[in-house]
């Protein structure tokens, strides 16, 4: 290759690099601000708040707690509402300079809100109890193994498990969502927001993680629907507690029917 080619391919690339930066300061700044800004604090969570960063900073100090489980997973859930919603909270006020209802930190539409909610519920109970009899959800759920001996723990964990799912579930389906919303209409904000929450359903069990991509389409219609994501959260903790709590119940009583039969023999091992 001479260097007549290579000066061609210099100036090919800078032209497509000023033509991008040029597309760029045309874009709308919400638009430009959710990407960059969703982008850094995915690096955020990745690097001081998940599992492994607990683990690498506390172990030392902590792996001989008989809890040290527990307090793995509370750090992470924490964490995620912190750096999902708190943080994001100033970042609207001040680089996006908008109202924080405008992203959907409002109650919306509550009545039609609260409807689906209810009615997303009732369908998805049967469905759970179905699956919650195969061994591969009950080797997952609940993802805190020592909660399943000891109530408690149970309902502490399921507590700061909501923290997790405000932070999740308002990155994508507040923060993502309303930020675009304006500029590329609710088909394409719904449809980026899916794909992050297919990503994390990713080593779930193969129903789950297809399942992942009509549920996050749903929720994030939800979203635009009710100009809330709040409902999402509603949705998304309740199924999730009751696939920890299906399994739980399995687990402890050693039951893996889906009749009422297998229903009444759960409360007859748990309850004699």
């Amino acid at each position: 290759m001479d260097t007549h080619d290579n000066e061609k391919k210099e100036r090919s690339l800078t032209t497509a690099l000023r033509a991008f930066t040029d597309e760029a300061r045309r874009t709308p700044r919400d638009v430009v601000l959710v990407f960059l800004v969703t982008a850094l604090v995915g690096i955020l969570s990745h690097r001081i708040g998940s599992k492994r960063f607990f683990y690498d900073q506390w172990y030392a100090e902590l792996g001989r707690d008989p809890l040290y489980e527990l307090y793995q997973y509370m750090y992470w859930f924490a964490s995620e509402f912190v750096i999902y919603f708190l943080l994001l909270l100033p970042v609207i006020l001040l680089l996006h300079r908008r109202p924080l209802r405008t992203f959907g930190l409002g109650a919306g539409d509550w009545r039609f809100g609260l409807k689906v909610s209810l009615l997303f519920y009732a369908i998805m109970v049967p469905i759970l109890w179905i699956v919650s009899a195969s061994p591969a959800f009950q080797d997952v759920y609940p993802h805190a193994e020592i909660v399943r001996n000891d109530w408690t723990l149970f309902l502490i964990y399921e507590g700061m498990f909501i923290l997790y799912f405000i932070g999740w579930e308002f990155i994508w389906r507040g923060y993502v969502i309303f930020g675009l919303l304006k500029h590329t209409g609710a088909a394409v904000a719904v449809l980026v927001q899916m794909i992050p929450f297919v990503i994390l359903h990713y080593g779930k069990p193969l129903p789950e993680t297809l399942g992942a991509i009509a549920a996050g389409i749903a929720l994030g219609a939800l979203s635009v629907r009710t100009r809330s994501f709040w409902y999402a959260v509603l949705i998304h903790w309740s199924v999730m507690l009751t696939i920890d709590g299906l399994a739980t119940l399995r687990y402890r009583s050693g039951v893996d029917g889906i009749g009422p039969d297998a229903l009444i023999a759960i409360f007859r091992a748990l309850f004699p």
